[in-house]
């Protein structure tokens, strides 16, 4: 969601609606804001005293035990995150297991630096463009 409106406008455009300044359709107009952002704020103001918006809300938090994360890295600090995640599910019971996604999410929160990918191929042959051969 994007930021909420500056409380110095809302306090501006509400107080020219209520100093008769216009319509909420010419104060929105003049204040570049929606008629209808105008109608809540006026509606808020009357029934609470104030037009500051409402605190932003805090989002979903990843339910992974920090300490028993912990002590997984502990034991095994190169391990990749569906590596975490499998040792992880086998300690904690059935209903509290997580994704990779948690797991990750839970990892960047705790600082640690997660490695992309486990067992990664190795080229066996060189190069194949002739390009390449031909500036060399």
């Amino acid at each position: 969601m994007p930021n909420p409106y500056d409380v110095a406008l809302r306090e501006r455009a509400v107080a020219a609606y209520e100093a008769g300044a216009g319509s909420y359709a010419d104060v929105s107009l003049v204040m570049a804001i929606s008629q209808r952002t105008l109608e809540r704020w006026v509606a808020k103001l009357r029934a609470t005293g104030d037009v500051a918006a409402l605190p932003k809300g805090g989002g979903w938090r990843s339910p992974v035990d920090l300490a028993i994360l912990h002590g997984l890295v502990a034991e095994r600090a190169d391990a990749t995150g569906a590596e975490l995640r499998r040792r992880y599910n086998q300690c904690v019971p059935r209903r509290d297991r997580v994704s990779v996604s948690a797991i990750v999410r839970a990892l960047k929160r705790a600082g640690y630096v997660l490695k992309k990918k486990g067992r990664v191929r190795v080229r066996s042959t060189g190069r194949t463009s002739t390009r390449s051969a031909k500036r060399s």
